[in-house]
């Protein structure tokens, strides 16, 4: 009596030859469709660090102590007295968490998915700009004391 749950790609023998042909015929057209796909051309690994890093960056920079300038709240650490720097920093993060998101999502149409991925990598590398600048404008602001201060003697 014939099982009602065989299925027909496996052959009819039950040898582990066959079997394994038949898995290895699987595995091939897989790697055929792989090999055609975007997936090869931009792995996903640059997308799943942009979504882990924009969640950890906007996360740490809300957490931090923050002042009130021109009626908005900026972090005092990085963007001191820069609100448009800080503002432009977290359009970029929110722009780029949104798009690798999308990218992710949206895989079964190639042409959409190559345009969320380079603009998700395009917002995160801007968003690294502005912090790198804010964070070298915060670092130099105050003047090196290198020298000793000269004592005058009366």
């Amino acid at each position: 009596m014939a099982s009602a749950f065989v299925i027909d790609t496996v052959p009819k023998k039950s040898s582990f030859a066959g079997i394994l042909d038949c898995i290895l015929k699987e595995f091939n057209v897989y790697v055929i469709e792989k090999k055609n796909s975007v997936a090869k051309i931009l792995p996903s690994f640059p997308i799943l660090f942009i979504i882990y890093a924009s969640c950890t960056l906007g996360t740490f920079f809300m957490l931090l102590p923050h002042e009130q300038v021109d009626g908005s709240p900026v972090p005092i650490v990085v963007f001191k007295d820069r609100p448009i720097a800080f503002h432009g920093f977290l359009v970029s993060i929110m722009l780029s968490f949104t798009c690798s998101f999308s990218a992710l999502m949206i895989q079964h149409r190639p042409r959409v998915e190559i345009f969320f991925r380079v603009y998700a990598m395009a917002s995160m590398i801007s968003a690294l700009v502005i912090l790198l600048y804010a964070a070298t404008r915060w670092g130099f602001r105050y003047r090196p004391h290198l020298v000793e201060p000269k004592i005058e003697y009366e």
